[in-house]
């Protein structure tokens, strides 16, 4: 029992999304839930990751529920057995997952299609994008295909969504639990932003907790809150019937509603024009040809290879954090449909040379590399692993060492910043010899639009200009430094 909640504990501190782990003896809640410490495999066959099974030896059983699955049953046969109230359920046979109709769900439903009809039309405009592509990855791990939907209330299917507590991408994974669902996020890249990455990570996610619970609404529960806030609720409560849960505060209210919010969408996004959705312009499913990139290339030169443009390389790329893909020796690159047979063609005759291109700085008195960092909006731990160095103690002035700097973009910042200092005063004149731009803020700009007009961090901006929070007002004059590192 010690070992098992030990190794719960250490899993929840990973984020509010927690995984479940193994125990090598049995232990029994007083709600009946049985975790053993068997290795067992999903629905589909595949085992899940190694430590992270908390299932019993056939399955799931609940006892004091009827919800029960042996190695042999389908999961739409588990469903069917499903045992909330008989006058708050009513589980259909077009459905992967139970549906039910009572106050809540009905609440949720009014909410999105009348207060919330104009954002919940945009979700659902965007969502014919990427349900194509997760509802696969989610059939193929035997999965239920309607636990799509969990990622339109989560995210409205936004890739980068990111919440008050750092939880980020269309699925909403906290940093720990994505790395324990091998979701790389670093300086470089946030595989949480990756629509398929993401997707595959939430499905091996779902099974553990299904696993774990045998139902799917407390399994929806335990991704919201973490499997260990929903498994002391049930002992509280005595009850592993997630209704009977919903109506008593051992769940925080946000978690009450997750399923009948997610019940709601469901219904809405499966027959729209139902409940008001009628005129609506749905995105196109993703299209892109994809090219395996063994050496690190600026996004610039990538996108003249495929004859597109940076922005919509980065649309296609949500996962990229910077300018370029990130030092690895094979690296899949999403670029637009029917370029691929042009960018190989093109990257052949392309020299080494061109892929990427660094800066070099030399140190100077006083420098450290925390300073540098800071100076040209890189990582320190960046600028270590690129130069090796393991003693910051051995750096001294006259050294030179190379930073991870895109000449293409602050090239044309600062050209396009001489062209227009006399016809634009959105830009104050730059001081002689300054390594700033000097940018007057317009009406309706944010510190976000800003940054991605220059190519530079939110926080370095805030650091150059001593700003606490985010606000900003017109014709207030902000210091952006323009990432050019002297060469001599």
């Amino acid at each position: 029992m010690r070992k098992l909640y030990c190794v719960l504990l250490l899993l929840f501190a990973g984020g509010f999304v927690q995984a479940c782990a193994t125990s090598n003896s049995a232990a029994t809640g007083r709600a009946g839930l049985t975790l053993t410490g068997e290795t067992t495999t999903s629905t589909a066959g595949t085992e899940a990751p190694a430590g992270m099974q908390c299932t019993s030896s056939t399955g799931a059983a609940l006892t004091g529920s009827s919800v029960t699955m042996s190695a042999d049953q389908d999961i739409s046969d588990v469903l069917a057995q499903s045992t909330a109230p008989e006058n708050l359920e009513t589980i259909t046979a077009q459905t992967d997952i139970p549906m039910v109709m009572n106050e809540k769900v009905q609440y949720f439903i009014n909410y999105f299609s009348d207060i919330q009809h104009d954002v919940f039309a945009k979700w659902l405009e965007r969502s014919e994008r990427y349900i194509p592509q997760m509802k696969k990855i989610l059939r193929n791990n035997g999965l239920p295909e309607d636990l799509v939907y969990m990622a339109l209330i989560e995210s409205g299917f936004n890739t980068h969504a990111l919440s008050r507590s750092r939880a980020c991408g269309p699925w909403q994974f906290m940093r720990g639990t994505a790395r324990l669902y091998h979701l790389k996020v670093n300086w470089w890249v946030d595989e949480r932003r990756n629509p398929e990455k993401s997707t595959l990570a939430a499905a091996r996610y779902l099974k553990n907790l299904y696993d774990t619970f045998g139902s799917w609404y407390l399994a929806e529960a335990a991704y919201n809150a973490g499997p260990l806030k929903v498994m002391w609720a049930m002992q509280k409560q005595k009850t592993d019937n997630f209704w009977n849960l919903a109506d008593h505060r051992y769940l925080r209210k946000e978690t009450r509603d997750y399923v009948p919010k997610l019940i709601a969408a469901a219904m809405i996004a499966k027959d729209p024009a139902a409940y008001g959705f009628s005129d609506l312009t749905y995105d196109k499913p993703l299209d892109n040809d994809t090219v395996v990139l063994h050496h690190q290339i600026d996004l610039h030169v990538a996108a003249r290879l495929a004859d597109t443009s940076y922005a919509t390389l980065k649309q296609l790329n949500p996962e990229l954090l910077r300018w370029a893909t990130p030092p690895v020796p094979d690296y899949t690159l999403n670029i637009p449909s029917g370029t691929r047979k042009l960018f190989l063609a093109d990257l052949d005759k392309l020299p080494r040379r061109e892929f990427f291109s660094y800066k070099r700085y030399r140190i100077r008195p006083g420098d450290t590399l925390y300073m540098i960092a800071r100076e040209f909006g890189v990582s320190a731990h960046e600028l270590r692993d690129m130069n090796h160095i393991w003693n910051v103690k051995a750096l001294h002035p006259g050294h030179d060492i190379i930073i991870p700097v895109s000449p293409y973009q602050h090239r044309e910042a600062v050209a396009s910043v001489r062209r227009m200092r006399v016809i634009n005063t959105s830009y104050a004149t730059p001081r002689p010899g300054s390594h700033y731009i000097y940018y007057r803020v317009k009406q309706g700009d944010t510190l976000w639009n800003i940054a991605q007009k220059f190519d530079v961090t939110i926080s370095r901006i805030k650091y150059n200009n001593r700003l606490r929070g985010r606000l900003i007002k017109p014709n207030m004059i902000l210091k952006i430094p323009k990432i050019i590192a002297r060469e001599d």
